[in-house]
């Protein structure tokens, strides 16, 4: 993440240099167009941010895959993730959380897995959520928490995997950059891997009835220790100024 940050800082540079001219985007999983809508959920600054120092973050995955325990999903539908980082008026660093937002997406297998599955009736689907779980790191945020909701009529509107007091805690590494542009706009085209984190064991289910939490966890492989799950992401990044975010400064 410490050289996504400075690239950032430095390919914005380079545009300036090079009069904008960057390499137009291929065609992602999503079709993703930049337009002031990704700067909707830069969160407010704390009251005592040296607002000159801080960045709103924002990041849009269009395809990868991510496993956790036994279920092996592909990022068929977007997923969002606003945070923001800078210094405090003590010196100190801080990040602060803006938002996570997946669409659904349908779960292989579903309900009871491959063979047995019966299209629409065993069909269960994940949406991604933010817990508000950011914290600060050298350069740029670290430890962002999400929790992933089940859908099912079976299993009630409660069932996630993960928590707000026990998130799965993303952290990817970057594996490749590019400064590119789409519709005229430079951004970054961004590889990014994960395979540290934990993933808990779901809760919720079936109005939190025990016999419902122990199928969903024994379907999925839950809970699942760190060096057992896996993410690689495929992001377009862009990066602004709080200081062209005025509205948002205390």
């Amino acid at each position: 993440m410490r050289v996504l940050a400075r690239s950032l800082v430095t390919g914005a540079a380079v545009v300036v240099l090079a009069g904008g001219l960057v390499t137009p985007a291929q065609a992602a999983a999503y079709d993703y167009h930049p337009s002031d809508a990704d700067w909707s959920d830069c969160p407010r600054l704390p009251q005592n941010a040296q607002a000159d120092t801080w960045s709103c973050i924002f990041i849009i995955t269009v395809g990868g895959t991510m496993r956790l325990g036994q279920i092996e999903q592909d990022i068929s539908q977007p997923m969002r993730i606003t945070v923001a980082q800078g210094k405090l008026s003590d010196g100190s660093t801080a990040a602060a959380f803006g938002s996570v937002k997946g669409e659904r997406m349908k779960v292989p297998g579903g309900l009871i897995g491959k063979p047995l599955e019966v299209p629409k009736l065993t069909d269960v689907y994940v949406e991604t959520q933010g817990t508000g779980r950011v914290d600060a790191g050298p350069i740029f945020p670290t430890n962002v928490g999400i929790k992933i909701r089940m859908i099912h009529s079976l299993l009630g509107k409660k069932c996630y995997i993960g928590s707000d007091a026990n998130p799965l805690l993303l952290n990817p590494e970057v594996t490749s950059l590019e400064l590119t542009s789409i519709d005229g706009v430079p951004v970054f085209k961004v590889a990014a891997k994960d395979s540290a984190f934990a993933v808990p064991k779901a809760s919720g289910c079936g109005l939190n009835w025990g016999l419902i939490n122990t199928a969903v966890n024994v379907r999925a492989g839950l809970p699942s220790p760190s060096g057992k799950n896996s993410a690689e992401f495929q992001w377009f990044v862009r990066g602004k100024s709080y200081t062209e975010l005025p509205g948002l400064a205390s």
